[in-house]
């Protein structure tokens, strides 16, 4: 059975994570249905949240790690997380959400693609994502536009 998915204010929440190399190179997944990057991550399950009325920055953490884990395998380690920031915006499917994104750095070991719903795994310079602008989510946009990456 499917979770159902934390709303706060009709706003969906999701959770992701921005993944860092050793280069300051950031990783990012390329969805194949909406043909752009993105940062894994996904929806934040009511089952996430210790109480779903008042989510913590704690479960909105713990959504973006098991995400990660679900789209890029647990053959990986990584720095515990820092919360960056919550951003509204709309998805490709027109709905209004709420993108919480943590960042970290991989320690050892290496991401594989875990989901059908990605092709690829591509690391951006902070330089080369600016000019691949077309092809990177809504959200992501956003953090950039705001110089949160």
């Amino acid at each position: 059975m499917k979770a159902e998915t934390l709303k706060i204010n009709d706003k969906v929440q999701l959770s992701g994570m921005f993944i860092y190399n050793e280069k300051d190179e950031l990783l990012l997944l390329h969805k194949i249905k909406h043909d752009h990057y993105e940062t894994p991550g996904g929806k934040v399950d009511l089952t996430d949240c210790k109480d779903s009325n008042n989510p913590t920055e704690l479960d909105l953490r713990n959504a973006a790690i098991r995400e990660v884990f679900e789209e890029l395998g647990q053959g990986f380690i990584f720095e515990e997380p820092e919360f960056v920031k919550g951003i509204d915006f709309i998805k490709p499917d027109g709905e209004i959400a709420t993108a919480n994104k943590f960042k970290t750095k991989i320690l050892f070991g290496k991401p594989i693609i875990n989901e059908p719903v990605f092709d690829e795994i591509k690391w951006f310079s902070k330089k080369d994502l600016r000019k691949e602008d077309s092809k990177i989510s809504p959200d992501l946009k956003l953090f950039l536009k705001e110089n949160l990456i």
